[in-house]
């Protein structure tokens, strides 16, 4: 499922390409590292405006602000289990940074590790704390509910994880056939979590009862179809920033009920994975996994998208 996925993206991304050279090479950027083998696939960002970066093939989590001539490594590769790092997210609550880690192979189709889900402490880059997904898992993206709660997309075990406060395992929260490809999620700022699918393009909300427990997803339907929606974040100003891997884009989601209304911000990346807010911008990661065979692939870098 996984590698179909990845196969889809590839393929659409890299018609996109012919913008991609001129698209972004206008915004203010941070450099990811210093070499070219990053290829960073989720980035978050603090109020302070500090920004972090997961990277696919170091296994580094990198730390800069714009202005830096780089961000530089903040944590080092795991010793134990997968060493990429996928989702990254922020949580200044609590202060912590969550970090999936995943098996390169999966890309490839193959028998992988299962994931790892990892917390650091933002005040120092230390160890928080450490959680094995199941077999055949591929963690993507994790956002936090207001009491602390979090909850980890499982691209390819088709299913939402969680994590209570004070819990120290993982607990399949919400599995279901629909949700292979769950990808991007967030809480909005009346607390309803909303998630995409990364192979079918669809955005839904997915309902959590009184007892914490799922009620089943509604389908949000959009303006214009969503190509490849990957990390999106919610801003300040209730709308919904979605980076799609497979157009090469940035867009704004302004959800009315079951529906929502798509604002391209930006195009011309090369395969944006992941958005951050910050200020009056979002921040837009550039994974660029079409070139990981490459080379030469370059620096790689994260945007800065004005807000209108």
């Amino acid at each position: 499922m996984f590698q179909m996925k990845l196969h889809a993206i590839v393929t659409i991304s890299t018609l996109a390409l012919t913008v991609a050279a001129v698209g972004a090479q206008d915004l203010a950027k941070l450099q990811i590292g210093d070499n070219q083998r990053v290829f960073p696939e989720s980035i978050t960002s603090t109020t302070d405006g500090t920004i972090y970066a997961g990277s696919m093939l170091t296994g580094l989590i990198f730390k800069g602000k714009m202005g830096d001539a780089a961000a530089i490594a903040w944590t080092q590769p795991a010793t134990e289990g997968p060493t990429g790092v996928a989702g990254v997210y922020a949580d200044e609550k609590t202060g912590l940074l969550w970090a999936c880690y995943v098996d390169l192979a999966a890309f490839a189709g193959g028998e992988s590790q299962p994931s790892i889900l990892r917390t650091y402490n933002i005040a120092d880059g230390s160890l928080a704390g450490t959680y094995p997904l199941p077999e055949k898992s591929f963690c993507n993206d994790i956002a936090t509910a207001e009491d602390g709660t979090a909850y980890i997309a499982d691209t390819s075990g088709a299913r939402i994880m969680r994590l209570k406060p004070g819990a120290t395992e993982l607990d399949s929260w919400y599995a279901d056939a629909s949700l292979g490809g769950v990808d991007g999620l967030d809480f909005d700022d009346s607390g309803v979590l909303y998630a995409n699918n990364v192979m079918t393009g669809t955005l839904f909300r997915v309902g959590i009862g009184a007892d914490g427990a799922p009620t089943g997803t509604t389908n949000i339907a959009t303006s214009a179809p969503l190509a490849g929606p990957d990390g999106m974040r919610f801003g300040d100003d209730g709308r919904l920033y979605v980076a799609e891997n497979g157009a090469g884009r940035v867009s704004a989601l302004t959800i009315d009920g079951d529906k929502a209304e798509v604002t391209v911000l930006k195009d011309g990346f090369d395969m944006p994975t992941a958005v951050a807010l910050l200020g009056h911008e979002v921040l837009v990661g550039e994974a660029r996994f079409s070139q990981m065979q490459s080379e030469n692939p370059g620096q790689f870098y994260v945007y800065a998208v004005p807000l209108h």
